[in-house]
């Protein structure tokens, strides 16, 4: 999977950066994934409102390090930095993530 790999990012721990270089691919550049990898894979939207009421950086960063439980989502402990993880889970799950453009 194209975006889904280590590496792109660097070790500067930018949380936006880690998510365009890491994570867009699947979930979309806004947090929005296309339809095809939501019919494909099931993969979950970011910024809906579900998941915005009960996300936190906690369990953005236990989702990042372990993958998804469906092994659709690669797990990113140990291909990226542990500095990597927090900016990006603070990233999402800050409310700045989901503001409209």
């Amino acid at each position: 999977m194209t975006g889904c790999g280590a590496g792109g990012a660097g070790a500067g721990a930018d949380g936006r950066a880690v998510f365009q270089s890491l994570c867009a691919t699947c979930h979309g550049e806004d947090g929005r994934p296309p339809a095809a990898m939501i019919a494909r894979l099931g993969v979950r939207d970011l910024t809906g409102p579900e998941f915005r009421a009960r996300v936190t950086p906690a369990l953005v960063e236990q989702q990042v390090r372990a993958g998804s439980k469906s092994k659709l989502m690669p797990a990113f402990e140990g291909a990226i930095s542990d500095a990597q993880i927090a900016a990006v889970s603070a990233y999402v799950a800050s409310p700045q993530f989901a503001a409209p453009p």
